[in-house]
């Protein structure tokens, strides 16, 4: 009967030790979940500078207007121009909600060229185009809610000509001039880093009229008119001056 006793009160000792022992232990420390970087805010408000290049296509549509043409002389001529082309752009951006509106003006060093594929009475008489350089001053109306930017575009557009035309030996003329017209055109930009942006675009461009006057006879002339299809891609470094970065963390 001791012995029984004896055991009841060492158990009730241990039941009532326990709770005292389990309060000496030191709280577990407590770890925060990481908290998970807030997505990043793009803006396009701001100036932009890049470089872009691409190639170009298009018509050179010549009109004599001394005579009309026969069989063996087509004093009208058409024909096509391509080539290459690499240049420079810079802009301003300004976005509200997903839609953006800027400005933009770029030059390009070209080669575009082409001649026409008549001979005349067996003689040379052929006529030549090339475009040695264009630009254009644009607007630019786009939509975006992230990274990526959606436009279209319009504006004045201005090339830097030659024409030539090559009859007999000696009967060669050259003139070389600034002309201006307009361009419409589309495109995509994707920002792939904070303040840089790659992008695509097309452009057509009609480049208004060009004159060569052979002789003092008013209808002695050939008229030309030269329209040119441009794709380009490039890269642009967004400067953001004065306003909130490309991509906001």
């Amino acid at each position: 009967m001791k012995k029984i006793l004896i055991g009841l009160a060492g158990a009730v000792a241990l039941t009532i030790s326990a709770p005292a022992g389990a309060a000496d232990l030191g709280a577990r420390p407590y770890t925060k979940a990481p908290v998970a970087p807030p997505a990043p805010i793009y803006t396009w408000t701001g100036f932009y500078a890049g470089i872009q290049g691409g190639g170009g296509w298009g018509r050179s549509n010549e009109t004599f207007f001394g005579a009309p043409n026969t069989a063996i002389f087509a004093g009208t001529q058409n024909y096509d121009i391509t080539g290459g082309f690499v240049g420079g752009v810079f802009g301003y951006n300004w976005q509200s909600g997903p839609v953006v509106f800027g400005i933009e003006g770029d030059y390009h060093w070209a080669d575009i060229d082409g001649r026409s594929a008549v001979i005349n009475a067996g003689v040379g008489d052929t006529y030549f185009t090339r475009i040695r350089g264009f630009g254009d001053i644009k607007g630019r109306l786009g939509y975006s809610t992230g990274p990526a930017l959606l436009f279209v575009s319009g504006g004045a557009a201005v090339g830097d000509i030659q024409h030539r035309y090559d009859g007999v030996p000696g009967n060669v003329f050259v003139q070389s001039n600034t002309r201006w017209g307009w361009t419409v055109g589309a495109g995509a930009e994707y920002m792939f880093a904070p303040n840089w942006s790659a992008k695509v675009e097309y452009n057509y461009l009609d480049l208004g009229r060009s004159t060569i006057q052979y002789s003092a006879a008013p209808a002695d002339r050939s008229e030309w008119n030269d329209t040119v299809h441009t794709v380009k891609a490039g890269i642009n470094y967004h400067f953001n001056w004065g306003g909130v970065g490309t991509a906001r963390y």
